[in-house]
C-alpha cells in the first residue's frame, strides 16, 4: 500500500514541476539564467538514499521514461536512462552514510550536478543538438538549476524523511 503513495508522491511532483515552475520562477531569472526544477528528480533520488537503490532506479526509469515522452522530443530513453543511472548511482554510493541533512543536501547537489552534466553530454556528443561550449553551459544552466534544486531539496528533505525512512532494520534486508 505505501507504494502506490510513494507513485502518486512522484506524480504530483511529475505535474508540479510541469505546471508551478513557469509561475514559480521569476521572469528576469530566465533571461540570464535558464533555471530548471527537477522535483521528479529530487523525489527519486530521495527514494534511492532512504529505502533502496533498486526502488530509485524503477522510479527513476519509470518517470524519467514519462518526462522523455511528454516533454522532450529529441529522442526517446535519455531523461529515462539519466534518472535511473543517477538514482542508482546515489543509492549505491551512499547506502552506508549515516544520512543527515547535509549529507542528504551533499547527495541531491551531487545527484542534479551528475544529472545535468550527463544531459548535456548525451546531447552534445551523441545527439548533436546542443552547440554551447561546456563552461557557458555550466555558469548559465546548470549552476543555477543545481542550486535552485538544492533549495527544492531543503524544503523536501524533512517530509521524504519522515516518510520514506524505513526501520533500519528493514533497509538493510533489503539491501541484501
Amino acid at each position: 500500500m505505501r507504494h502506490y503513495w510513494i507513485v502518486l508522491i512522484v506524480l504530483g511532483a511529475f505535474i508540479l514541476e510541469g505546471t508551478l515552475s513557469e509561475w514559480i520562477l521569476p521572469e528576469s531569472w530566465q533571461s540570464r539564467v535558464y533555471v530548471v526544477p527537477h522535483l521528479v528528480l529530487i523525489t527519486v533520488l530521495y527514494i534511492s538514499i532512504f529505502t533502496t537503490r533498486y526502488l530509485g532506479l524503477t522510479y527513476g526509469l519509470a518517470f524519467g521514461f514519462l518526462q522523455d515522452v511528454v516533454y522532450y522530443g529529441h529522442s526517446i530513453g535519455v531523461y529515462s536512462f539519466s534518472y535511473g543511472l543517477v538514482a542508482y548511482a546515489v543509492g549505491l554510493a551512499f547506502r552506508r552514510v549515516q544520512l543527515g541533512v547535509l549529507t542528504s543536501l551533499f547527495v541531491v547537489l551531487l545527484g542534479n550536478l551528475f544529472y545535468e552534466m550527463l544531459i548535456y553530454g548525451v546531447y552534445r556528443f551523441f545527439l548533436n543538438v546542443i552547440r554551447v561550449d561546456f563552461q557557458w553551459a555550466f555558469m548559465h544552466q546548470m549552476l543555477p538549476s543545481v542550486l535552485f534544486n538544492l533549495l527544492l531539496g531543503l524544503a523536501l528533505y524533512l517530509p521524504a524523511r519522515k516518510y520514506l525512512e524505513p526501520p533500519e532494520n528493514q533497509r538493510d534486508n533489503e539491501e541484501k
